[in-house]
């Protein structure tokens, strides 16, 4: 027994030092600077950043070697409070020693990052780190000349990188190279996942929110790619939304909508996305691609004039006959039927032609479990096309339709009027009818201080219709309206 004893007392101290805990170094409580912390921290330690404006030599270019050390980089309280102002004099992050899925920089606003090569808020080489949870926001990359190794407004991932990027916004961004949001570049790969990407501009060939190139093939999945522009003053740009060359992206489930190419003088081509160079070839399946705009011929997808791409399960705004006439027909150009579209919102309406019409089998998808709103990804058994899946109300709110609103008359042959009865401040309001298909009708909206809205069933067919109140993005109301 004793001899058992020696022996296992000796395991434990042979042990010990593997069993050493992870550590928090607290910024600014405990070191003046982030790089200071980072310097200080022992492999699998947690930098921890306190609610604050970080700014200043320190606390931009932060770097580390993780062959050495692996790290964690955190907000305290989330991306809100906790900002890294690089003031336009360098980026936040380089990422090139070894980082891997256990460095992981999260929760935090990263701005006015600007740097003469990749990556104008974090650059990304030749390893696999997680950013989750980020604000970047008014970064950019400058060159002097548009060679490849640039580009990347506010993130770049270049030579065989390939990180996780979750769950972040990605905004107003710009670069004079190509991706003025992200930069894939030189086989590089990873996972782009969950985004809003939206306002971030490029001011050479393409990629307004995204440009993927030189043989890269990340998965771009469940994003909201919009209002972003690709404008070249040569060429007019490529690929507002997306830009793919020599590459092949699998873009799956984004909604890519209000992006767009070109100038006053020089139209663009593909204001959604753009491929060119199309060896190997992407894959795009279950998107919405709408409202994109190029002063070519081909607003929301441009490829080269022998392309046959791989896109199903699509609605594609009026572009590219062919892409409609691949069997077996599972692509379509209907109105998607946005919530609010004029304010961002990209949900889904009742009776949107793209609820239930994903591809029927996910299976190698890698599709998220749950949509960029957080609600769960697949409801009734399919997947919606989008980023974001449509819900069913499930219950009325506990306000009562007939102590705030008047919906008369009802049955209806002309004009149905909706009045407030009292001056609730729920916003503006928007009203739409729906005929027993579910299909959307009409539309009004009654802004905050309009009293009385009114919407015309003259025209109408008589039966039965659903009035539906959408108020600040979720379904408020619906009530039964009789046409006779």
């Amino acid at each position: 027994m004793v001899r058992l004893f020696k022996y296992a007392f000796g395991a434990v101290f042979l042990l010990a030092p593997f069993l050493a805990y992870s550590a928090v170094l607290h910024v600014p409580g405990e070191y003046a600077t982030i790089q200071e912390a980072v310097d200080a921290a022992s492999d699998g330690d947690t930098v921890l950043l306190a609610d604050g404006t970080y700014s200043g030599v320190g606390n931009r270019g932060i770097q580390w070697d993780a062959r050495a050390k692996h790290l964690v980089i955190r907000s305290e309280n989330g991306r809100d409070l906790c900002i890294i102002d690089c003031q336009e004099e360098d980026r936040a992050f380089l990422l090139n020693q070894g980082q891997d899925r256990r460095d992981h920089i999260g929760g935090l606003t990263i701005r006015n990052g600007k740097i003469f090569g990749p990556g104008g808020a974090i650059c990304i080489i030749s390893t696999s780190p997680r950013i989750l949870n980020c604000l970047m926001e008014n970064n950019s990359s400058f060159c002097i000349n548009l060679d490849s190794y640039y580009g990347g407004g506010a993130i770049a991932v270049y030579d065989s990188a390939a990180p996780l990027i979750k769950g972040n916004i990605i905004r107003n961004n710009s670069t004079c190279s190509m991706g003025g949001g992200v930069r894939y570049d030189q086989r590089a790969s990873g996972v782009l996942e969950n985004n809003i990407i939206v306002g971030n501009k490029s001011n050479s060939m393409g990629g307004g929110g995204i440009c993927v190139s030189h043989f890269s093939d990340p998965l771009i999945i469940n994003n909201l790619i919009a209002r972003n522009v690709a404008d070249d003053p040569g060429y007019g740009g490529y690929g507002g939304g997306i830009y793919s060359s020599h590459s092949g992206p699998k873009i799956i489930n984004n909604t890519i909508v209000y992006n767009s190419t070109g100038n006053f003088f020089v139209p663009g081509n593909g204001g959604g996305i753009a491929i060119s160079k199309w060896l190997p070839q992407p894959v795009i399946k279950n998107c919405i691609i709408w409202s994109n705009e190029s002063g070519s011929d081909s607003r929301n997808i441009q490829c080269e004039w022998n392309q046959w791409m791989d896109i199903s399960y699509c609605n594609v705004e009026e572009d590219l006959g062919h892409i409609f006439e691949l069997l077996p027909h599972t692509n379509m150009d209907s109105p998607p039927q946005f919530i609010d579209p004029d304010k961002g919102n990209f949900q889904l309406l009742p009776g949107s032609p793209s609820v239930n019409m994903g591809t029927p089998d996910t299976s190698g998808l890698n599709l998220p479990s749950q949509d960029l709103d957080g609600r769960e990804r697949i409801i009734d058994g399919r997947v919606d096309m989008g980023a974001y899946e449509f819900h069913k109300p499930t219950g009325l709110t506990a306000v009562k339709l007939d102590q705030e609103f008047r919906v008369y008359p009802n049955p209806v042959s002309g004009q149905l009027f909706l009045e407030k009865l009292k001056n609730v401040n729920r916003g503006d309001l928007l009203v739409i009818i729906y005929d027993a298909s579910g299909k959307r009708i009409l539309e009004n909206t009654i802004l905050r201080n309009d009293r009385i809205s009114s919407i015309n069933m003259g025209r109408e067919a008589k039966g039965l219709y659903l009035l539906t109140l959408v108020s600040k993005g979720q379904v408020l109301y619906r009530q039964k309206i009789v046409k006779n």
